[in-house]
């Protein structure tokens, strides 16, 4: 028996009804005494109603500025985030999403060997090879020279350092819809991406100090957004054993395994429904609130005129 009192009281007891207590006090001492000098004041009934109509109509406020900018640990709805439509292998297989037809096949596209051959001086930056999206990275004016923007049909190819939440995203998919039981079993080569807003450099190619003035006008009354789709190419890499004892080998790619892409579109999420939805309430309420104050104080307006006009005659 002494065995299990010494276990429980080791154990360290922290409920919720720690932090439920904190709001309520905190709410009791900053609303109740204000509250508390109000009823004294004008009345308790009288004293209520302003209280309610202060309070939400900080609340206004408040979510107006959540409204336009989201907090960070606040209400918020969901993030944007990339959702998978469909993967498919290139060659023996074609995209069932029609702007995925239009991105050329992987081996109609620059190749890193050709590139790596005229320009050997590459060798030195690259050591372990490179691939077109890395090299955009590195050298975005030479790879100008290999990739020519109207043969993509209006894809963009995404440098490697920008790839990010829509790499992290194909590999969830490519794991979970069983083409490879983990990330180590294929290398990513490249990313696009097609649709979506237009960006700054894309609108003004010239940098104009105009344009670029009216880029951020129009887009601020852009409502709409393009659908924005994303493709992450990736191909399965030679099975190596790790020697003990040393760094474990670089990842080489199966040339004889075929490109598989994941195809995605952007979801905006909805960070600002939330918020809004608290200014809703917060406005109703506040409305609400204001419209019961001005009908209380017609009435004592109409019930005073009565009561002069009494005394009158």
């Amino acid at each position: 028996m002494f065995a299990a009192v010494n276990l429980f009281a080791g154990l360290s007891w922290t409920p919720g009804i720690r932090g439920i207590l904190i709001v309520a006090v905190g709410v009791a001492v900053l609303m109740g005494s204000v509250y508390l000098l109000l009823g004294t004041n004008v009345g308790a009934r009288l004293g209520l109603l302003v209280a309610l109509t202060g309070l939400f109509g900080f609340m206004v406020i408040l979510t107006f500025i959540w409204w336009l900018q989201p907090p960070a640990i606040g209400p918020r709805g969901t993030n944007a985030s990339w959702t998978p439509l469909e993967i498919y292998v290139n060659g023996p297989e074609t995209a069932l999403t029609e702007s995925a037809q239009l991105l050329p096949q992987p081996e109609d596209l620059p190749q890193a060997d050709d590139i790596l051959a005229d320009n050997p001086q590459l060798a030195e930056t690259f050591p372990n090879g490179f691939t077109i999206a890395q090299l955009a990275d590195e050298d975005p004016e030479l790879l100008d020279q290999y990739l020519d923007e109207e043969s993509l049909n209006g894809w963009r190819l995404v440098p490697a350092s920008a790839i990010g939440d829509a790499q992290s995203a194909a590999d969830v998919t490519l794991v979970d819809s069983g083409y490879f039981s983990g990330p180590t079993e294929y290398k990513v080569l490249d990313s696009w991406s097609y649709g979506g807003k237009q960006t700054r450099a894309e609108a003004c190619p010239d940098d104009g100090a105009l344009c670029r003035a009216w880029y951020r006008v129009s887009k601020s009354f852009q409502i709409t957004h393009p659908p924005h789709y994303a493709i992450v190419q990736v191909q399965r890499v030679v099975t190596q054993t790790p020697v003990p004892g040393e760094a474990p080998p670089l990842p080489q790619l199966d040339e004889n395994a075929p490109v598989i892409s994941v195809v995605m579109i952007r979801d905006l999420g909805t960070v600002r429904l939330i918020p809004f939805l608290y200014f809703v309430i917060a406005l109703s309420l506040f409305v609400l609130f204001a419209w019961i104050l001005h009908s209380r104080d017609k009435t004592l307006q109409k019930n005073k005129a009565a009561a002069e006009a009494a005394l009158k005659g």
